[in-house]
């Protein structure tokens, strides 16, 4: 373990640097495909409806935002954490992070709409939300939050730096795993043959089997041993959801270039970067380029994550959540 700070705050002792980060950018990209034993026939696709039965939990609520039903949750007592899953995720994402910290905090997540158990999202409803971080700042206000400190990963992460630079008021902290600021269309993403052979088979079948998540889910995880078959089959669940029509109406997204810079020059925070060093999807100039532009906060600090791969939330959630601890508790 190395301790590597980038500012000139003395913030934890003793931490590691790591690289993890922004599964969008395949998602973008590859469809889906099939089983353990490639099915004969495909499966059904799963409404709404019947998804929130299978996959609906105690704790679970829902807002209307703006025409927008979300799911979400509102755990624990203390300072509040505001968690935001990547794409192809869920509130779920977070389970092991809140377990160990929902003591100490009060955490609130949701399901990013069309995705997850949340509705879907209309036209109308798109241009009365306006912005995705206008609908992270509706659900602030719907469960009484003021201000809380923002957790993304992948994604998720240019969504809280999207929200951190438009409501820099409201951001106590902001924290960043593997998150892309740069164009990930620009990226160029080195992939496996096994992944090959699924993202090919997938796109023939037509649809996302069990066996494209496993393969998928390994390449992403820094140690595949650490993947679940619990967490492959709740992907591959939700993965069978009828398609949306606009699936990134909500979505804070690098393409473009200007936009993005913008938001990042804008957040004022103080900001702690994660990165799961093993991510294939995001190198370690992935993170420079984050860190360099994030120069306007207030101060920026760095841990990188050895074995870790483009998730590390939940690949190590013991140790993503102790670091998020130890950083948000640093001037006590």
């Amino acid at each position: 373990m190395v301790r590597h700070l980038r500012s000139g705050m003395t913030v934890m002792a003793q931490k590691i640097r790591s690289v993890a980060g922004a599964a969008l950018l395949l998602a973008a990209a590859w469809l889906g495909t099939s089983s353990h034993a490639a099915e004969a026939t495909p499966p059904q696709r799963l409404s709404l409806a019947e998804l929130r039965q299978r996959l609906g939990a105690p704790g679970d609520h829902y807002a209307n935002l703006g025409g927008v039903e979300v799911r979400y949750r509102d755990e624990g007592k203390g300072p509040v954490l505001l968690l935001l899953h990547g794409s192809n995720g869920t509130l779920n994402a977070w389970d092991g992070v809140v377990a160990r910290l929902k003591d100490r905090y009060r955490i609130i997540r949701f399901d990013q709409p069309p995705g997850g158990l949340s509705g879907p999202v209309s036209e109308d409803a798109a241009q009365t939300v306006g912005t995705p971080e206008a609908l992270v700042a509706r659900l602030l206000d719907k469960v009484g939050v003021d201000k809380a400190a923002v957790f993304g990963t992948s994604s998720g992460g240019t969504l809280a730096y999207y929200f951190a630079g438009t409501y820099p008021q409201r951001v106590t902290a902001l924290i960043l795993a593997n998150t892309p600021a740069d164009s990930v269309a620009e990226a160029k993403i080195q992939t496996t043959p096994a992944l090959d052979v699924e993202i090919a088979r997938a796109k023939a079948i037509g649809y996302r089997d069990l066996q494209y998540w496993q393969v998928y889910m390994s390449y992403l995880w820094g140690e595949p041993k650490r993947l679940t078959r619990e967490t492959v089959e709740y992907s591959y669940t939700t993965g069978l959801r009828a398609p949306e029509p606009s699936p990134l109406a909500l979505y804070a997204l690098t393409a473009n270039k200007q936009l993005t810079m913008d938001h990042l020059s804008a957040v004022k925070a103080p900001v702690l970067i994660l990165w799961g060093r093993r991510d294939p999807v995001l190198t370690p100039p992935a993170e420079a380029a984050l860190y360099d532009y994030l120069a306007g906060a207030e101060s920026r600090s760095v841990v990188w994550l050895d074995t870790a791969g483009h998730f590390p939330a939940q690949e190590v959630p013991e140790r993503v959540a102790d670091l998020v601890d130890a950083y948000l508790r640093r001037d006590q």
